[in-house]
C-alpha cells in the first residue's frame, strides 16, 4: 500500500549554532580588515560572506522540488518494530539534492504520543532520480495508528542553516494485538478441562477433506477423483478416491468488553490484556485442531469463526484490532446472544470482578478471571496506564 503524494506545503528557515559562530568569525575578520586596511583580509571576508550566503540559498533550494511517499507494511503488531518504506523523488531538472534528513511522525491510538520512526538520511539524490530507503517504527497499542506528515530537513554543508519543509502525506495503519506466550504448565490443564466436548463433523472446502479410501467409479463421479495409478493395476476397472469431512472439536470464546464508565482506566487495561489473551488462546486452540468462534460486543455484536485447516488467524486479529469497548452491553447480554453449540468447549474471558449469574448451557464453561488471564501469560506486559 503506497501513500498518495502531495506537494510541499510550508517550511521554516533558521540559522543554527554553527552559523552564528561562523558569522562571528567573519565579523572579526571584517573588523581586523577595517583596522589594518589590509586588502587580503577584505578578500577573505568577501569569500566568507559569499560562502555564508550561498550556503543559506542552497539549503532552501535542495529541499524544494522533493516528492515523498510512504510504503506501508502488510501488517504491524503492537509493541514490535516494523519497517516503513520511504520513496523520495527529486523533481528538479538540473539540481541534485544533498544532505537531506526525512523525519516521520506516528500517533498511537491508545496514547497521546508514541516513539517517532527513526529518521533516515539521504546523502544525495540526483536530478530526476528516485531513492528508496527504510525507517523503523513501533506502536505500543492496537488499533488505527496515524502516520505523517513528513518533515524534510535540509542542512547544506557546512551546516550553517537548517530548513524544515512539511510534506502532508498522511496514512492510517492497523496495528494488530500482539500474541503472548501462554504458560504451558497452566495451559495444558486448561485444555484438559475443555476435552469434555465431543467430535463433530464440519464441511470443509474441496481439497481439505480427509482421505477415506478407494471405491469403484460410478456415474457422476468427478474424473479428477480417479486414482489412475491403482486403476492401471486392475484392467477394466476405475477406482476413485473417497473423502469425508474431518471430525473436529468446537470452541467458543466469549470476550467481555463492558466498560460502563469511559474513564475507568483499570478495566480498560484489563480489556487490553483479555484481547491479547483471546488472540493467543485462539491461536493455540487452532493448532490443537479446534474450530474457533469468538463472540464479543465491539461495541456491536461480532461473531468470528475460524477454520482449523485454513488457520486464518489474521481475520481474528483484524477484528480484535478495531475492537472498542461497549458501555451498554454487559456480559450477560453477550451470553444470551445465540445458543452455544451443545458439544463445544466454552471459554469466558472476564474483565470485571462481579460474580456471573448461573446460566443454562454454561455449566461446563471455563471462566477465566482477570487475575487468571494475567497468570496464564508468561510474556511481560507492556506498561499500561490503569493496569493493576
Amino acid at each position: 500500500m503506497i501513500a498518495r503524494r502531495r506537494p510541499l506545503s510550508r517550511g521554516s528557515f533558521r540559522m543554527n549554532g554553527r552559523g552564528w559562530v561562523y558569522l562571528a568569525l567573519a565579523a572579526s575578520v571584517a573588523f581586523a580588515a577595517a583596522i589594518k586596511g589590509n586588502n587580503l583580509l577584505f578578500a577573505i571576508f568577501c569569500i566568507l560572506i559569499a560562502q555564508f550566503l550561498v550556503s543559506g540559498i542552497l539549503t532552501i533550494v535542495v529541499a524544494r522540488g522533493i516528492e515523498v511517499s510512504r510504503v506501508l507494511p502488510a501488517s504491524a503488531v503492537a509493541g514490535e518494530v516494523f519497517p516503513l518504506g520511504i520513496r523520495l523523488r527529486n523533481l528538479k531538472r538540473f539540481w541534485p539534492a544533498f544532505c537531506l534528513r526525512i523525519e516521520d511522525r506516528i500517533e498511537s491510538p491508545g496514547r497521546a504520543s508514541a516513539l517517532p520512526p527513526t529518521p533516515v538520511w539521504i546523502p544525495m539524490a540526483g536530478a530526476r532520480k528516485r531513492v528508496r530507503t527504510t525507517s523503523y517504527a513501533t506502536v505500543p497499542e492496537r488499533g488505527w495508528a496515524r502516520l505523517g506528515p513528513f518533515t524534510i530537513v535540509s542542512e547544506f554543508p557546512p551546516g550553517l542553516f537548517e530548513y524544515r519543509r512539511i510534506v502532508p502525506v498522511v496514512n492510517r495503519l492497523l496495528i494488530y494485538p500482539r500474541l503472548a506466550v501462554l504458560s504451558r504448565r497452566l495451559l495444558d490443564p486448561l485444555l484438559a478441562r475443555a476435552d469434555y466436548s465431543d467430535l463433530s463433523t464440519h464441511h470443509f472446502d474441496r481439497g481439505q477433506e480427509e482421505f477415506a479410501g478407494l471405491r469403484e467409479y460410478r456415474d457422476g463421479d468427478s474424473p479428477r477423483d480417479i486414482h489412475w495409478k491403482m486403476s492401471s493395476r486392475l484392467p477394466g476397472r476405475l477406482l476413485v478416491r473417497e473423502h469425508e469431512d474431518p471430525l473436529v472439536k468446537d470452541a467458543v470464546l466469549y470476550l467481555e468488553t463492558f466498560i460502563p464508565k469511559a474513564a475507568e482506566g483499570r478495566r480498560r487495561g484489563r480489556l487490553e490484556r483479555a484481547v491479547r489473551f483471546g488472540a493467543t488462546l485462539a491461536d493455540a486452540l487452532l493448532s490443537q485442531g479446534y474450530r474457533i468462534r469468538l463472540r464479543a460486543f465491539a461495541p456491536e455484536a461480532i461473531d468470528v469463526e475460524l477454520d482449523p485447516r485454513a488457520r486464518d488467524i489474521d481475520r481474528l486479529l483484524h477484528e480484535l484490532a478495531i475492537l472498542r469497548p461497549t458501555r451498554i452491553h454487559p456480559l450477560t447480554e453477550l451470553l444470551s446472544v445465540g445458543n452455544p453449540p451443545g458439544d463445544a468447549a466454552l471459554f469466558i474471558l472476564r474483565i470485571a470482578d462481579d460474580p456471573l449469574p448461573a446460566r443454562d448451557g454454561f455449566q461446563e464453561a471455563i471462566l477465566l478471571s482477570p487475575s487468571e488471564l494475567r497468570t496464564l501469560m508468561e510474556e511481560p506486559e507492556l506498561p499500561e496506564s490503569g493496569v493493576e
